[in-house]
């Protein structure tokens, strides 16, 4: 996978990081929750396919370009042969981008043709044209560009929250720091990730946990490191948001947030 960062200073505020993968077979993949957005778009290939669960063979087909966002679990797909380019999106993008809340997209896909209209297919030609990862990036980012529209900033205190979430300070310290009422900031902080802080919290945490499995670790200091109960505490976040144990994780991860379960 290639990525990097927009370039256009204008992207910024509202994209993480562009990027370009390529699948060489088809499999069943469970994707783990980060607490963020992000749109794809598949060069070649049918339309992405989702699974209800392991007993769901059938699937539903959504679209070969779509919005996913911010989910509260994991949710499966099925990755075939071919290229993808997609853009990370950070909290306040779909304001920007999308025309919506993020609330408005959580849990769910949606097919980017619904936000962009006939875009869609010119940004699909354009992609199709370009012969490099680093020109499929430019033409990903300059249709970013031109859908991107006037938006306020996030609130200080939604941004504040943010920031002191990710870097795993406490819940209570955010809410109690927040410089309006709980349900001010949660409504707010709902219209710009999709998610309630208390999720977004959790979320967060399991991707510091992520970042740091590799080999054989220690589980329970991993825990106890990141703020966990104990060892089943954990272990219950991994049944949750990656839908299986942590051994399993380990054994067929694809990447931090992809894993492998065909």
């Amino acid at each position: 996978m290639t990525a990097r960062a927009p370039l256009a200073a204008a992207l910024r505020p509202y994209v993480g990081s562009l990027w370009v993968g390529h699948s060489v077979r088809a499999r069943r993949e469970h994707v783990i929750p980060s607490g963020e957005m992000h749109l794809a778009v598949r060069i070649d290939g049918p339309p992405l396919q989702l699974y209800a669960g392991r007993g769901d063979r059938a699937g539903q087909a959504i679209d070969t370009a779509v919005v996913c966002g911010a989910r509260s679990r994991y949710y499966a797909k099925r990755t075939e042969p071919g290229c993808t380019v997609g853009a990370q999106l950070l909290p306040g993008a779909s304001w920007a981008l999308l025309g919506v809340s993020a609330a408005t997209l959580a849990e769910r896909h949606a097919p980017l043709r619904d936000f962009w209209g006939e875009a869609v297919d010119e940004l699909h030609a354009r992609l199709a044209r370009a012969d490099t990862p680093d020109a499929r990036l430019a033409v990903l980012e300059r249709s970013l560009l031109a859908q991107l529209r006037p938006v306020a900033p996030l609130a200080a205190e939604v941004d504040h929250a943010i920031a002191a979430l990710d870097r795993g300070a406490d819940l209570r310290d955010v809410l109690a720091q927040a410089s309006c009422s709980h349900r001010h900031l949660i409504a707010r902080f709902l219209d710009a990730t999709g998610l309630a802080p208390k999720r977004y919290a959790r979320l967060r945490r399991f991707q510091r946990v992520l970042a740091q499995v590799d080999g054989c670790p220690d589980w329970s200091g991993l825990a106890a490191e990141h703020g966990y109960f104990d060892q089943a505490h954990l272990a219950r976040d991994f049944r949750q948001f990656a839908g299986l144990p942590a051994r399993c994780y380990r054994d067929g991860r694809l990447h931090p947030r992809h894993v492998r379960v065909d």
